[in-house]
């Protein structure tokens, strides 16, 4: 039996199409106007519903029996990037946040908090002077961003000591951590299934994955 002309027709689109890679969604980027005046609203409002959408982007950790304390990874996107703008800036409207980022150049940023802890604390006991001299240990941990198996390099790595108060504020403040901040490409990013993985210098492994295709 000789297969029709409209059979073969629908055999061949279907070997076309099973033979077209799908390419992976990037990242929502850059952001459109009316995506910015979203980002401002939810911003602006600087209430339960702000927090309870910015808690979608930072995960916590609990404390090991030893070593350095991960506490918290987070990921801002350049969306949430200008909801933080709009809830910290007074005195501003969404005509100014379009015009402020349409076109600005933003980065995916990963964020990492780390905890000293008993049996671990790299930093001299301070002293009675203010300035008190701190080593980088927060080079020690490395950060990576994988989609599936696939490494995306950072653009820009960087990190710094938290500083906390032991009891009074009046007292000195002391070092009770670092936060390490590495910035991505968004270009680079697939709006899919992000993991963050931290290495640290005592050989943990932490690591949290951010939905991307249903983050903003």
């Amino acid at each position: 039996m000789v297969p029709s002309r409209k059979l073969l027709s629908t055999i061949v689109a279907l070997v076309v199409i099973a033979g077209i890679a799908v390419p992976a969604l990037a990242l929502n980027f850059p952001l459109s106007s009316t995506a910015i005046r979203d980002a401002y609203f939810i911003g602006n409002r600087n209430d339960e519903q702000t927090a309870d959408f910015l808690g979608q982007y930072a995960h916590q950790f609990k404390a090991p029996k030893s070593g350095p304390y991960v506490q918290e990874i987070g990921i801002e996107t350049p969306f949430t990037q200008v909801v933080r703008h709009a809830q910290a800036t007074a005195n501003y409207n969404a005509p100014d946040a379009v015009e402020e980022f349409q076109h600005k150049a933003l980065s995916i940023r990963v964020r990492v908090d780390i905890a000293l802890t008993p049996t671990y604390s790299p930093v001299p006991e301070p002293t009675e002077e203010f300035y008190q001299w701190v080593p980088d240990f927060w080079n020690d941990f490395k950060v990576h961003l994988l989609l599936g198996k696939k490494e995306v390099p950072a653009e820009r790595v960087r990190g710094g000591p938290l500083f906390g108060y032991p009891g009074d504020m009046g007292e000195t403040p002391i070092v009770t951590g670092a936060r390490i901040e590495a910035e991505y490409n968004p270009e680079k990013i697939e709006a899919s299934f992000t993991t963050i993985k931290v290495l640290t210098p005592d050989g943990q492994e932490i690591e949290t994955t951010f939905d991307l295709g249903k983050l903003r």
